[in-house]
């Protein structure tokens, strides 16, 4: 091992000393409290007790997000290299059950209804887990953690303030660790500057700015080749960037002059639906915008130079790669990352994550629990780095301590895919490491400048979170889960019908959620509110 190795390790390594002592002193003591299961007198002293675990096969299965990443020649999200280095390295023998990205929640609902969800189902979203936990299909893992845990056990002992995060009624229902600044960063505006410098405008900083440079884009030609064909604003996050400016995402709550309300049904969200109305109106989005459900209309627009602004993400993953493609069919393409406007509501910053990562569960109807917790150890122990940087020598070097690519190309294919196999990561980063990471060649440093200053635009600007964390409450649940159809279908019939205003819709939402049971959910809700408040930071 390299010395550097050791700072990116600094958190594994208390975990095996733990494990070492654990292990010295179950060999001196052993279990003597306990009768064995087939009816006989107590074990002899000394002896340890029989864990009716050990005798079944170490089994896992566990949810992934298909995000199309896997490569023909690279396998299935289900086999590939990751999967069979994953079984020989852990000695756990796992099942990879994946759910599109775009439909993850549906699947899963589907899967858990037809009893065939996967042993460890996990999330971004806590509220789904919430869902999970009133539905009775997760179990609480406290005991597991405890008897079974090492290296996780002792991270949640060093990291108590995730544990509002993964508790309900006041036991522990999953297995998180704290976000990157990268992951806490989420949505976030990309702008042509060669465009904006091309037409003599300046960046905008307000919403009425922003529909001007966009109206521009339109009207003046700013690829140069003698057609209107440019599409100012494309985004497979458009709606959530426009409603996190005016304050008012669909799936929070916020405080109104001390008193729980929904976001979909303030005036704020309501402004938001009129301005995404307004510019589509102007012709300033793609007429394709609702139908575009595998981002692949705003990939071909972006990526081939036919689009001026793009709301989706700060970078990373997706994004990054439409970047190259742009960068790579056009070199003369100057990228910049946007701050968020402002509105008659004041500045407000683009989606942000809350401090937990991904949340895993585990499935009430799992037959081995142990070799889960075992699996899940593993992880936080040692299979997290390579999952997420790959094999040292072939897909990164150890620089100052720093896994720096050494083939982008070749990092894109065989490694992007792994990373959300390892759910939990005990990873700490700094933006300015974003140049040592990426590979050395010119477009890959051009990119990782580029998001070193994408990643501090979008984190000093703070989203407005009002309350840490949403409540979990049966009543509040199956409303919101009931109205979030609804939501969509008026969203997308305010912006392109034109005899449907955002006030009507607005109303609309409003008495659906009345209809719903949203009265009585606002009073659950503020009284979660007035019981929990204590507890916020």
């Amino acid at each position: 091992m390299k010395s550097g190795f050791k700072k990116w390790i600094g958190l594994a390594l208390p975990a095996c000393l733990a494990l070492v002592v654990a292990m010295s002193g179950c060999s001196k003591t052993g279990d003597t409290t306990g009768a064995s299961g087939n009816g006989n007198s107590a074990a002899p002293a000394g002896a340890k007790q029989e864990d009716k675990y050990d005798k079944l096969p170490k089994d896992v299965s566990i949810s992934m997000f298909d995000r199309g990443q896997v490569s023909s020649d690279e396998g299935t999200y289900e086999e590939n290299r990751w999967v069979k280095w994953i079984r020989e390295q852990s000695g756990i023998n796992l099942k990879v059950v994946p759910v599109p990205r775009n439909q993850a929640q549906e699947k899963l609902n589907v899967l858990v209804a037809s009893n065939q969800a996967p042993d460890l189902i996990w999330e971004y979203d806590r509220n789904y887990i919430g869902n999970l936990v009133t539905q009775g299909v997760i179990q609480p893992i406290d005991e597991y953690i405890d008897k079974y845990s090492t290296s996780y056990k002792k991270y949640l002992q060093e990291n108590p303030d995730l544990k509002p995060y993964i508790s309900f009624d006041g036991k522990i229902y999953a297995m998180t660790t704290k976000r990157t600044i990268s992951t806490i960063a989420n949505h976030g505006i990309w702008i042509r500057q060669d465009w904006l410098d091309k037409l003599g405008l300046k960046t905008p900083t307000t919403m009425d700015e922003l529909i001007a440079v966009a109206q521009a884009f339109k009207d003046n030609d700013p690829d140069g080749n003698g057609k209107a064909d440019t599409v100012p604003i494309v985004g497979y996050t458009f709606g959530d960037v426009i409603s996190a400016m005016f304050g008012a995402v669909w799936a929070d709550w916020y405080l109104e002059d001390g008193k729980m309300k929904y976001g979909p049904t303030l005036d704020r969200y309501g402004d938001a639906l009129a301005t995404e109305k307004k510019m589509y109106d102007l012709g300033l989005l793609d007429k394709e915008l609702f139908t575009d459900k595998d981002n692949s209309r705003t990939k071909q627009l972006w990526t081939t130079g036919k689009a001026g602004i793009c709301m989706c993400q700060w970078g990373g993953g997706t994004v990054q790669v439409m970047n190259r493609d742009l960068m790579t069919n056009n070199p003369n393409a100057l990228l910049a990352p946007l701050e968020p406007v402002s509105t008659k509501y004041g500045k407000y910053g683009t989606y942000q994550e809350t401090p937990a990562f991904i949340y895993v569960t585990f499935n009430k109807n799992m037959k081995n629990p142990k070799a889960a917790i075992q699996y899940l150890d593993w992880i936080m122990d040692k299979g997290w780095f390579s999952l997420n940087f790959g094999t040292e020598g072939t897909h990164y070097k150890l620089v100052n301590g720093i896994p720096q690519k050494t083939d982008n190309d070749k990092f894109k294919k065989e490694v992007l895919y792994a990373s959300e196999y390892g759910v939990l990561r005990p990873l700490i980063e700094k933006a300015e490491d974003w140049p040592i990471k990426a590979a050395q060649d010119p477009l890959s440093q051009k990119i990782a400048n580029l998001e070193v200053k994408s990643l501090n635009t979008v984190l000093k600007n703070k989203f407005r979170r009002d309350i840490p964390y949403q409540p979990n409450v049966i009543e509040i649940n199956e409303a919101k889960a009931s109205i979030r159809k609804t939501i969509d279908e008026i969203r997308a019939k305010t912006v392109t019908q034109s005899g449907y205003t955002a006030e009507k819709a607005l109303e609309d939402l409003r008495k659906e959620w009345k209809r719903l049971g949203g009265d009585k959910a606002e009073q659950l809700a503020q009284e979660w509110y007035e019981k929990n408040k204590s507890n916020f930071k």
